[in-house]
């Protein structure tokens, strides 16, 4: 049976003004991201022809890509008013289908972009608290805090307890791991117009594979609180203007 029989067609039907719908079919075989849909002043179920979707963005390869889920209500609109041409415009919130976000207080402070599994770009545009954030839907997330006299970029997995701050009030960039950090590459520089300061509650150790050197241009001091044992299984020199052994 044509699509012309089965929507009780004969020439060709026209359309004013646009039409609430419900997307059946997101597999588009072109690939082109067209849905089908089905219209509820319908009698029958029958399916829409392949319908366009308006994005904000549209080029070869490149875009905005949000392709309506089966299920989801729609406003279709149609080219030249033809119902073989429909095109879906926006979609539509209701009553089983409520949004992510509401705006109880009036305010109409937060903008939120909400991913069917529950990835979420969340932009809060509270004044003096502004932020925005990307968050999985695992709970790892990325915050960009403009909150005045607080502003920071906060960076922490799922459980809170491996992050990473960088502080713009105080000009500290805090990184904290749970159990390890490891830095790898070919070289690697620590550099601080002041002090460097290396701390543990236990054990610090220093080890090359091959020379391990340890200079300073002012006065040099190595000092313990315990014993201290140095040891060479080759030659040991002291060099030095004077040598005091007390």
């Amino acid at each position: 049976m044509s699509r012309r029989d089965q929507f009780g067609e004969t020439e060709e039907p026209t359309i004013n003004g646009v039409a609430v719908a419900k997307v059946t079919d997101n597999e588009d075989p072109e690939g082109i991201g067209r849905v089908k849909v089905t219209y509820p002043f319908r009698d029958t179920d029958d399916e829409s022809y392949w319908a366009r979707v308006v994005t904000e963005m549209a080029g070869s390869g490149y875009g905005v890509f949000f392709l309506p889920e089966v299920g989801d209500e729609v406003l279709v609109a149609f080219e030249g008013g033809k119902i073989r041409h429909p095109v879906v415009v926006g979609s539509l919130y209701n009553g089983q289908r409520a949004p992510p976000q509401d705006n109880g207080d009036g305010e109409n402070n937060v903008r939120e972009i909400r991913s069917r599994s529950g990835h979420v770009l969340d932009f809060d545009d509270t004044d003096g608290e502004e932020k925005f954030e990307i968050e999985t839907s695992a709970g790892h997330a990325i915050t960009l805090d403009d909150t005045g006299g607080s502003e920071k970029i906060t960076i922490e997995d799922q459980s809170g307890s491996n992050t990473i701050e960088m502080d713009s009030a105080s000009g500290e960039v805090s990184v904290s791991g749970e159990q390890k950090i490891s830095l790898s590459a070919p070289t690697i520089e620590l550099s601080a117009e002041s002090e460097v300061n290396v701390s543990a509650k236990e054990t610090v150790n220093m080890e090359g594979k091959g020379e391990v050197n340890v200079s300073s241009k002012g006065q040099l001091n190595v000092e313990s609180n315990g014993i201290m044992g140095i040891k060479a299984t080759g030659p040991l020199t002291v060099e030095g203007a004077i040598i005091q052994l007390n």
